[in-house]
C-alpha cells in the first residue's frame, strides 16, 4: 500500500487501518493464537495505524494489541481512548491514560482519543474538568504524541471542535448508508486535521448482506464491478477526497488479505462511481428502520441483554433478506422482555436509539420467525 500524510501530524499512515474492536475471541478473551498472526500479518502487509479502546473485546484488546505489536513498536502507530465516561474527576484522566499504556505494555501513545465527544460534552465536561490541561501536561512528558476525538453527534457542531485547535485527527462515521459527515470531514481536512472514518462497512451489516446487498446495488453505471460488498462499501469511502484513512475491524485473515488488496486501488476510484452508488444507495431507505452498527457500546446493560446481537439479527432478516440464517441463530438467550428500561444503554449509544422502545418493537418480529 501506498501510505499518505494524515492532516499535518507529520506522519504518513496507511490508508487502511486496522480497528482492534472485532479481534477473534476465545472464552470472553482474545484468542491470541489467532489475534497474534493476524496482526503480525497486518504490518507485514503495509498497515501501520491500530486503533484500540479498553474496553474492546470485552476489555482485552488493548492487552493483545500491545503483546503482538511490541516487537515492531518502532514501525507502528497506537492509537486508543478515554473511558469518558468513567471520568468523574480530573484526576481520573491520568488514572485511565496510565491503565492504556500499562495495559499495551508501551511508554506512550501515538494518539489518544476523546471518544464520541460533543460539542455539550465539550462544554459540560472537558472544560471544566481541564482535562485539556491534564492531556497537554501528559504530552510534555512524552506519554501522548497526538490527541484526538472520534464524534458520533450533530456534525454541525463539530467545526467548532476542530476549531479549538486541540486535536490533531478526528475520527468519525462514515459509509455507503451514512453521508451524514460528509461536509464535516471536509472542513477538518482543509484544517488540516487528519480525517479517519470508521464503521465503513456499518458493522459489518453491509457485509452481512453480501450477494443480497450487492444485488440491491447494482447500477449499469459501474464501470468497475466490485467482487464483493466490503470491496464496493470500501472503494466508496476511499473515494472521498477528504478522507485519509479509514478503519476496518477485521477478524480473520481472509478479511484482511481481501481488504488489503482492495486497498491497492484507492487512488484510483472515479466520480462517476460514487455517483452511482449514492443513487442506489437513497433508494435503500429501509435500513433507517432501525440505524445500529453493532458498535456495542451498550454492553454494560444491567441484565445482561444482547442488545447488539438483538438488532444485528433483526437488520439481518429485515433489510437484507438472510431470514434463514437468522432463524437459526434466535435462542432464548437473546429474549429481551426483561428489560426494564432503566436507560443505561440509551446513555451509552451514539446513535441516540431509543434502545428499549426498538427492543419492544423488533423482538416480536424476531420471535415469530
Amino acid at each position: 500500500m501506498t501510505h499518505r500524510p494524515l492532516g499535518k501530524t507529520g506522519i504518513n499512515v496507511s490508508p487502511l487501518g486496522f480497528g482492534c474492536m472485532r479481534l477473534p475471541m476465545k472464552n470472553e478473551r482474545v484468542d491470541d493464537e489467532l489475534a497474534t498472526p493476524l496482526l503480525e500479518r497486518a504490518v507485514e502487509l503495509g498497515i501501520n495505524f491500530f486503533d484500540s479502546h479498553w474496553f474492546y473485546c470485552n476489555y482485552d484488546s488493548q492487552r493483545a494489541v500491545g503483546e503482538a505489536l511490541r516487537k515492531v513498536r518502532d514501525k507502528v502507530y497506537i492509537s486508543t481512548k478515554l473511558a469518558m465516561w468513567l471520568v468523574e474527576k480530573p484526576e481520573h484522566f491520568d488514572e485511565y491514560l496510565d491503565r492504556a499504556l500499562d495495559q499495551l505494555g508501551i511508554e506512550y501513545l501515538d494518539f489518544y482519543h476523546f471518544p464520541y465527544l460533543s460539542y455539550q460534552t465539550w462544554k459540560e465536561h472537558i472544560l471544566p474538568f481541564k482535562l485539556m490541561d491534564r492531556a497537554e501536561k501528559a504530552k510534555s512528558k512524552g506519554l501522548i504524541k497526538h490527541l484526538s476525538f472520534s464524534f458520533h453527534s450533530d456534525p454541525d457542531k463539530m467545526p467548532e471542535l476542530i476549531d479549538t485547535g486541540a486535536f490533531s485527527t478526528v475520527m468519525g462515521q462514515y459509509n455507503l448508508v451514512d453521508r451524514t459527515n460528509e461536509e464535516f470531514f471536509a472542513y477538518a481536512h482543509d484544517k488540516g486535521v487528519g480525517t479517519i472514518v470508521m464503521v465503513p462497512l456499518l458493522g459489518g451489516v453491509l457485509t452481512d448482506g453480501g450477494k443480497s446487498f450487492m444485488e440491491r446495488m447494482e447500477s449499469d453505471k459501474l464501470e468497475y464491478k466490485p467482487a464483493t460488498a466490503a470491496e464496493m462499501a470500501l472503494r466508496f469511502v476511499w473515494g472521498l477526497p477528504s478522507i485519509d484513512m479509514v478503519l476496518s475491524g477485521m477478524s480473520n485473515l481472509q478479511q484482511l488479505e481481501e481488504n488489503v488488496a482492495y486497498a491497492k486501488n484507492v487512488g484510483n476510484i472515479p466520480q462517476a462511481e460514487r455517483d452511482a452508488l449514492i443513487k442506489k444507495s437513497d433508494s435503500i431507505n429501509s435500513l433507517n428502520d432501525l440505524f445500529c452498527t453493532t458498535c456495542n457500546y451498550c454492553h454494560e446493560c444491567p441484565l445482561e441483554i444482547k442488545i447488539k446481537d438483538v438488532f444485528q439479527l433483526y437488520n439481518q432478516h429485515h433489510v437484507w433478506g438472510l431470514t434463514d440464517a437468522v432463524r437459526s441463530r434466535i435462542n432464548a438467550k437473546l429474549d429481551p422482555t426483561a428489560c426494564t428500561a432503566c436507560g443505561v444503554c440509551v446513555k451509552r449509544c451514539p446513535q441516540k436509539i431509543d434502545i428499549p422502545g426498538e427492543l419492544k418493537r423488533v423482538w416480536p418480529v424476531l420471535s415469530s420467525l
